[in-house]
């Protein structure tokens, strides 16, 4: 029997199968089935679990208490890395309430074109789970944001991460049809590649270097 004649055969039998089971019967099976228990966390602190995959993936991360602070860990990490504070952000809200000055960024909001160095981006959602980060693509937050650079730095509020990876669902705008964005990526470390000889490449389809800045306080620091 060929491939050909052997897939067709399979295809056969699971058409038949769905015919002899009633509407009713699916519905059933499919309430049954169980979501399988996840792994458990590195840390139970959300924050430092994130923190903790961030640097499994290959990524960089500071937990600061502010947007201020922020900016200027952006800044600090820029300047000492390139001697300049230009980068490139897109008109996310978010990104456009920064206080830029304070820290003395020169931010130009646009589309990155080749040439530029570093970007910065604004995450609806991190996972603690897998170390992920969850961005959305509109006119106000360009996928070439995200691919063109040398260094992505993203935000990410403490208050937006979430335990396991079906937790990016919940976002009111993604179940939204008239405020639905264009497309999600998902970033979970620098890019990089192994396919040729075993040789890890950092920056082969995207970004050498992924660093991530969680604002908001701890629960340990809140309580005080």
């Amino acid at each position: 029997m060929s491939a050909n004649e052997a897939e067709k055969e399979v295809m056969a039998r699971l058409k038949g199968a769905s015919r002899r089971s009633s509407a009713e019967q699916i519905a059933k099976e499919l309430s049954e089935l169980r979501t399988p228990r996840s792994a458990p966390l590195p840390k139970a602190d959300l924050g430092e679990a994130m923190r903790f995959n961030l640097q499994r993936n290959g990524a960089s991360s500071m937990e600061v208490e502010s947007r201020s602070a922020a900016v200027e860990e952006i800044s600090r990490t820029i300047a000492q890395k390139y001697g300049q504070r230009r980068i490139v952000t897109g008109h996310d809200p978010r990104l456009a309430a920064l206080p830029w000055r304070s820290g003395g960024l020169l931010p130009r909001f646009d589309t990155a074109q080749p040439g530029d160095t570093v970007s910065v981006s604004y995450a609806y959602r991190g996972v603690a789970e897998t170390g992920s980060l969850a961005l959305m693509l509109d006119r106000n937050n360009p996928g070439l944001n995200n691919l063109l650079v040398e260094d992505h730095i993203i935000l990410v509020d403490r208050s937006d991460i979430c335990e396991r990876l079906e937790g990016i669902w919940t976002e009111p705008k993604l179940k939204d049809r008239e405020s639905r964005p264009r497309g999600l990526m998902m970033i979970s470390g620098p890019s990089s590649t192994a396919d040729i000889s075993m040789q890890l490449v950092l920056g082969a389809h995207g970004p050498r270097s992924l660093h991530v800045v969680i604002v908001g306080s701890t629960p340990t620091s809140r309580s005080k």
